[in-house]
C-alpha cells in the first residue's frame, strides 16, 4: 500500500505526465469505429467521452483551480457536474474527433503547467468541489482519477484494456478510500451508529483499509482491525467500477433510451441511477464484490453515504451549506496532513 500523502507535488506531476503521455499515444491509434463504440460510462460513445474529458479540464477543474489560487475557495452559484458535463458534450457532438483530441491535449498541458509552477503552499490551499471543501491537491487527484478510469472506459470496448497500472492507481486507491469515500458520508443518517467496515482489496492493487463510523463521524485508515463488523472484499478495479456506476454498454443504451422520463434537467442523473444500481448489484450477484458480516448492518452503513447518481442533490446541498471561509480553510480530517475531510 502506498500512502498518497507521501507523494510530493512534483512526484504526483511526474506520475500524471507519464500517464497522460501514454493515454494520448493510445488514443491516437483509435479508428472511426472505435470512437463510435458505446463506453461503460453513462451510455456515452467514446467520442462523447473524449469530448467530456476535454471540456471537464476547463469547465470543471480549471475553474475551481483558478478560484482557489485567487483566494476564493467558496462554492460557485451552480456546479451541477452531470448537467454541466452533458451540456458541454452536446455542444461538441459535431466537432471532429481530431479537434477534441487537440482540445484535450492542450487543456492538459495548460493546467499541468499551473500545477508545475505553483509552490507547495498553494498545492494544499483551500479549494471547493462538488463534495464541498477540499484543497488544491484534491482537485488535481480528482482530475487524474477521473481520466485514469476514463482510460478504462475507452479501452474496454475496443479490446485494448490490459488492466490498471499500479504506478498510477496504487496511491490513487489509497486516496479514493481515505479521502473520497468519507467525502460521501452523510452524518445525519448515521446518528447513533458505531461500526467498522474493512476493505480487503486484491488485483493490480492489494491491501486493507478500515472504515470507522462513530455517531456522525467517518474516517478511513490503512490497515486491518482484528474483528471488523463488516468486511468488503473485491478486486480493486471491480470495487471502483461498482462505486462509479460503470455498467455494460448495453445497460447504458437502455438507460439512454428512457432518460426522457426525468425531464431534460435530470436526464444524466436518471442514467447514472440505472447504470449505478446495475453495476453495484451486478458486482454483488457475480461475486466480484463480496460482503461478509450482518447484512442488515452492511445495508445500514451503505445508507449513510451519497450514491454516485445523487451527485446533483449532493452538490446542491453543499452549495446551500454556504461558502468556505478563505482564511479558516476547509475542515481538517483524521488524515495526518492538511487534507480536508471532504473530497472528490
Amino acid at each position: 500500500m502506498i500512502d498518497y500523502t507521501s507523494l510530493s507535488r512534483i512526484q504526483w506531476l511526474d506520475v500524471a505526465r507519464r500517464f497522460y503521455a501514454r493515454l494520448q499515444e493510445e488514443l491516437a491509434t483509435f479508428t472511426p469505429t472505435d470512437w463510435d463504440r458505446v463506453s461503460p460510462y453513462l451510455g456515452w460513445r467514446n467520442r462523447d467521452l473524449l469530448a467530456h474529458m476535454a471540456s471537464a479540464t476547463s469547465v470543471n477543474f480549471r475553474e475551481m483551480l483558478d478560484r482557489a489560487l485567487a483566494g476564493d475557495p467558496s462554492a460557485p452559484r451552480e456546479f451541477y457536474t452531470f448537467s454541466r458535463n452533458a451540456h458541454e458534450v452536446e455542444r461538441r457532438q459535431h466537432i471532429p474527433v481530431a479537434e477534441s483530441l487537440h482540445e484535450f491535449g492542450s487543456g492538459l498541458e495548460s493546467i499541468l503547467a499551473v500545477y508545475q509552477g505553483m509552490d507547495d503552499q498553494s498545492w494544499l490551499a483551500p479549494a471547493w468541489f462538488f463534495v464541498g471543501p477540499v484543497n488544491v491537491r484534491t482537485l488535481f487527484l480528482a482530475h487524474l482519477g477521473d481520466n485514469v478510469f476514463h482510460e478504462r472506459d475507452l479501452l474496454c470496448v475496443t479490446g485494448r484494456w490490459r488492466g490498471l497500472n499500479p504506478e498510477v492507481v496504487g496511491p490513487l486507491v489509497d486516496w479514493f478510500l481515505r479521502e473520497v469515500r468519507p467525502s460521501f458520508f452523510r452524518p445525519e443518517k448515521a446518528t447513533g451508529l458505531r461500526a467498522t467496515a474493512m476493505f480487503r482489496l486484491g488485483g493490480a492493487i492489494s491491501g486493507e483499509w478500515t472504515m470507522k463510523i462513530d455517531d456522525g463521524r467517518c474516517s478511513v485508515e490503512q490497515g486491518a482491525v482484528p474483528h471488523p463488523d463488516v468486511t468488503i472484499e473485491a478486486d480493486t478495479e471491480h470495487l471502483i467500477a461498482a462505486a462509479q456506476a460503470r455498467a455494460a454498454p448495453s445497460i447504458g443504451r437502455i438507460a439512454r433510451s428512457a432518460d426522457w422520463l426525468r425531464g431534460p434537467s435530470h436526464r444524466e442523473d436518471f442514467v447514472a441511477m440505472l447504470t449505478g444500481v446495475w453495476s453495484a448489484f451486478g458486482a454483488i450477484l457475480a461475486r466480484r464484490l463480496r460482503v461478509s458480516g450482518p447484512l442488515g448492518l452492511a445495508a445500514q452503513i451503505t445508507a449513510c453515504f451519497w450514491y454516485f447518481w445523487e451527485r446533483s442533490e449532493q452538490t446542491e446541498r453543499n452549495i446551500a451549506s454556504g461558502a468556505v471561509d478563505a482564511k479558516a480553510g476547509p475542515v481538517k480530517s483524521s488524515v495526518p496532513d492538511t487534507t480536508t475531510r471532504r473530497l472528490r
